[in-house]
């Protein structure tokens, strides 16, 4: 193929016009470069093309003729392109901006933790105490410049209702979580000219259970609940960390002698499937061992941990089992804010 063959739609002088157009647009998108399109609407050879054209770089053409409609269409799809990259920045950088705007009211928050753990304590099964996390978030340096303050508040994120103070009365709002989670929660203000402000925070709560049973043949089976009282992921792990006990037998002759006893451990999912079992151990008279494991890939639902004791002597042998068990979420909570204490002038 002659391309310096004079025909209509070829530039009289020979020289193409199109270069400065087709470096942009080859640089951003390979597939609008003009040999392809002139292979596309002339038949011609692409790799003969290219070949006698690539050591001006891809697209660039030297005294080659182009047709006319080559120079009218090829710059709107580089047009396009650029204004639809140019606007989805131009929208990005809008909604920073409009969340970057002063408020009226001068919102500060003190706060020391957005985590903690629940401690629990099952004995026989029954449950003996309970200590939930309590957080307090310190408003009273929050201002409106419009006017006086009215209500704080604080959601907790746990299914509870929204917690507010009057503003006159009580900087400060305190609540307890009993429920295990990483709960989206948020606290905000409101001034008395109904200009409101608040943020979101995250709170990760996890909770450990000390669970024990004393002189027992046949251990009970713990219930582990890792269903979070929120909308959000499931625990990251389980934590387990077990001890059995054989107490040693009292009393002297051949019926007070104490049995070695061979213990296995025994974690259930929620669907009673096994996750995990331990080797048998065997326990002697006045002896004691302990298991600890860490499961991941939690799944909602409630969990069991099984104890089987064995004797290896006749009749059975009581022990003592204690299990603590702690389900634990990942750390993403938010950064505490407390408030700084000023440094003593020397």
């Amino acid at each position: 193929m002659d391309l310096n063959h004079r025909s209509p739609g070829y530039e009289p002088d020979g020289i193409s016009r199109l270069p400065h157009l087709v470096m942009p647009l080859a640089d951003l998108l390979p597939f609008f470069n003009a040999p392809m399109a002139l292979q596309r609407n002339t038949g011609g050879n692409i790799q003969d093309f290219e070949a006698k054209n690539t050591k001006f770089g891809i697209g660039l053409m030297k005294k080659e003729r182009v047709p006319r409609y080559m120079r009218a269409r090829l710059p709107i799809p580089t047009l396009l392109c650029a204004l639809l990259i140019c606007a989805s920045f131009a929208g990005c950088l809008g909604d920073e901006e409009e969340k970057g705007k002063d408020s009226a009211i001068d919102f500060v928050v003190y706060y020391d933790t957005t985590s903690g753990v629940i401690e629990e304590v099952m004995q026989n099964n029954q449950q003996v105490s309970e200590t939930g996390v309590e957080v307090t978030f310190d408003f009273s340096y929050t201002k409106s410049s419009a006017g006086a303050m009215v209500t704080f508040y604080y959601i907790p994120g746990d299914g509870s209702s929204t917690i507010e103070n009057n503003a006159a009365e009580n900087g400060e709002i305190t609540y307890t979580y009993l429920t295990h989670g990483l709960f989206s929660a948020a606290i905000g203000a409101i001034d008395d000219q109904d200009n409101e402000y608040f943020e979101n925070i995250t709170l990760r709560i996890d909770k450990k259970i000390t669970w024990s049973e004393d002189g027992t043949a046949a251990p009970d089976v713990m219930n582990i609940e890792t269903t979070p009282d929120c909308i959000c992921d499931a625990p990251e792990q389980i934590k387990i960390d077990s001890i059995v006990a054989n107490p040693q037998n009292g009393g002297v002759g051949p019926f007070n002698q104490g049995q070695t006893v061979t213990v296995t451990w025994r974690l259930l999912n929620s669907t009673d499937a096994i996750a995990t079992e331990s080797a048998p151990e065997q326990i002697g008279d006045g002896q004691d061992a302990s298991w600890m494991y860490n499961q991941y890939f939690i799944e909602p639902g409630t969990w069991k941990l099984e104890v089987d004791v064995t004797a290896e002597g006749s009749g059975d042998e009581q022990v003592n089992v204690e299990h603590t068990v702690t389900i634990a979420y990942v750390a993403d909570e938010s950064t505490p804010n407390p408030m700084s204490t000023p440094e003593p002038e020397e």
